[in-house]
């Protein structure tokens, strides 16, 4: 039905005949693999974790355990942009259809120099992957990081879709969500959230 509402998302996604086709074909080929136990011949998707921490502690996280922390340290914690590229780069060149740019981590708090010293931020990343034309660009984050200068490079970035993690509404979600050098004080973990959707709605809008 070219009607529904997930027809439409999609086509939002992907706005040409070509770029819609290609996303179908990708998709069907999750169900197709999974169902006939087969590999195909390179990856449908690839997970580039940026940075391998996270600035919260969340009680059903893994990440905060004593063996986690005592296995990721100093430089590992944050992949270095070179990498990044490279990585985007192999995808592209490979016609890897979908890149998702977080796994453990918490991918806005990324930050390296590129080989003439520029800041690369977690937008940059977004930007990058879009020019190489990876068909489906994602992320998960907790949003708490998301300013207004970085919610409007993320939308001019291009991503096809974020992922925001929220566990519940206010109270509950700041039972969980609230990092740990904010618990005392005034700090609204739900509100900073809440504020970073706002943002990337706008600028999109």
């Amino acid at each position: 039905n070219s009607d529904c509402s997930e027809e439409k998302l999609y086509k939002k996604m992907f706005p040409t005949e070509k770029e819609l086709k290609k996303f179908y074909e990708y998709r069907k080929e999750w169900f197709t693999r999974g169902s006939e136990l087969v590999s195909g011949e390179k990856p449908l998707s690839i997970n580039c974790e940026l940075v391998s921490t996270c600035n919260l502690a969340c009680t059903m996280c893994y990440t905060i355990s004593e063996k986690f922390q005592n296995s990721v340290v100093g430089a590992q914690r944050m992949m270095p942009w070179k990498f990044v590229k490279q990585i985007i780069n192999e995808a592209a060149e490979n016609d890897i259809p979908s890149i998702s740019f977080s796994w453990r981590g918490e991918s806005t708090l990324y930050r390296d120099q590129d080989e003439n010293g520029k800041i690369i931020t977690f937008p940059d990343v977004l930007k990058y992957a879009r020019e190489k034309n990876i068909l489906e660009i994602t992320c998960l984050t907790h949003g708490q990081l998301i300013d207004d200068a970085m919610a409007k490079g993320i939308v001019e970035a291009e991503p096809t879709w974020i992922n925001f993690s929220i566990d519940g509404l206010k109270d509950e979600y700041n039972k969980i969500r609230t990092p740990p050098n904010k618990t005392k004080g005034n700090y609204d973990a739900f509100e900073e959230v809440s504020n970073s959707i706002k943002l990337i709605s706008k600028y999109k809008k």
